[in-house]
């Protein structure tokens, strides 16, 4: 079966969880500073790899088609990092950055595939 034959019908928990997270992801990437936290070396890039692969989990459980999810949230991810470095002062693009954000694309695209082989 192929990821985007996958169809689920929307319900209303799945489309309240894909709006949180996708407005946690926002608050998180375009907040005027870069959030405080301790520092780990490496937890910036966990994060970043969490913001994307929870929205897009959540989109995918919600019913939004596969390709249109993951192409969005893949575009989405170096738009982010250029508007951090030219529009938000207090911020800076990175490319290390963006290649998380993929990869939370990514994690998020494979969770929903081993979800929805497991759902009867």
């Amino acid at each position: 079966m192929a990821v985007g034959a996958v169809t689920r019908k929307p319900n209303r928990l799945g489309r309240m969880a894909f709006g949180f997270a996708a407005a946690m992801q926002l608050i998180v990437v375009y907040s005027p500073n870069a959030p405080a936290g301790p520092q780990i070396n490496g937890l910036d890039k966990v994060i970043h790899v969490f913001i994307f692969a929870a929205p897009v989990l959540a989109g995918l459980m919600a019913g939004i088609s596969v390709p249109w999810t993951l192409a969005i949230f893949a575009v989405h991810a170096p738009v982010s990092e250029l508007i951090q470095h030219f529009a938000l002062p207090h911020r800076s693009g990175d490319v290390f950055d963006v290649l998380a954000d993929l990869g939370g694309v990514a994690l998020g695209g494979f969770a929903y595939l081993v979800w929805s082989r497991r759902q009867p």
